[in-house]
């Protein structure tokens, strides 16, 4: 098994009027917003265990609502998982913490912070009439985010299990305000036999992380285009899966639309290198700006 660095994205569906829903590129606000009060929150030392992974807290400053602690894995945790990953296949393995074999859903990535704060940024946003389905919700930055903006409900799905039980937990213990909003489930977004649930809000962060991926993410854009839904894909720089995703739109019929590079940030804390591999750009000792790609997909977009 080869392990690449990950990704994460955003869809948005609407079957209301979407046109008012979201800006299209970040508000001045939130480009000018000074880099020290962004970056201001850092990991904390206290641990927590999920499903038998040891976590560490991981606190990010979201202006538009403070504070969103989520977890991430820690390195002893990331080593074990993939180790996990690269022997998930041995039929003699006691325990197995990964039921999909994906750890990178097990830390933070750039984009999920900022897909949070494109959609978090636009005042006049009435989240509280909206249904959100994110895909490869990860660690559940955005998710989490987004029921506390004040979302109506939040569908956090990814297909590694472990995931949605870190968001869980995260959710359940730092904001359980949310716990009525946000709900899990499993999906797999590259098993194109389960449909995407009807909801007025699509959302992934950083999930094109190989070239399968990013084909996936096209069909899904299109899916959600074809039932009058706004999609929203938020992208890191270097994923492998973007030149497959631009490809297979292409030849799905979306035209005149690309991607706008706005304002993220870089993660912090330790990485395997098989998770994040070394002259990543995705992560840094300190935090510091990081340009994150947003590409808004409406439904005129699709010619076919």
């Amino acid at each position: 098994m080869k392990l690449i660095e990950g990704t994460i994205i955003i869809f948005v569906c609407s079957t209301l009027s979407v046109e008012a829903f979201l800006p299209s590129r970040l508000s001045s606000d939130v480009a000018s917003t000074p880099s020290s009060a962004l970056f201001a929150s850092t990991a904390s030392t206290t641990s927590h265990v999920v499903d038998g992974v040891v976590c560490r807290e991981m606190p990010m400053d979201v202006p538009e609502i403070g504070i969103v602690k989520v977890l991430e894995a820690t390195a002893q945790s990331q080593e074990d998982l993939v180790d996990m990953a690269l022997a998930l296949e041995d039929e003699e393995l006691e325990t197995q913490l990964l039921e999909a074999g994906d750890p990178y859903g097990a830390v933070l990535w750039p984009a999920a912070w900022a897909v949070a704060r494109y959609i978090l940024s636009e005042q006049k946003l009435p989240l509280e009439d909206v249904s959100i389905l994110e895909l490869g919700t990860g660690t559940g930055l955005v998710s989490i985010a987004l029921a506390l903006g004040g979302a109506k409900r939040v569908l956090a799905t990814d297909y590694e299990p472990l995931a949605l039980k870190m968001t869980t937990y995260a959710a359940e213990t730092f904001h359980p305000g949310t716990m009525g909003t946000l709900e899990t489930k499993v999906l797999d977004m590259c098993d194109h036999d389960i449909k995407l649930p009807k909801v007025d809000l699509v959302v992934a962060a950083d999930i094109m992380y190989e070239p399968k991926t990013g084909t996936a993410m096209a069909h899904r854009a299109v899916e959600a285009l074809q039932n009058d839904c706004r999609v929203i894909v938020g992208d890191s720089p270097g994923r492998p899966g973007r030149p497959a995703f631009l490809k297979t739109l292409k030849e799905l019929g979306v035209e005149g639309v690309e991607f706008v590079d706005t304002i993220g940030r870089t993660c912090t804390g330790p990485r395997h290198d098989l998770i994040c591999g070394e002259g990543s750009t995705s992560v840094s000792e300190t935090p510091k700006d990081l340009s994150v790609a947003i590409m808004d997909l409406r439904p005129e977009h699709l010619t076919q």
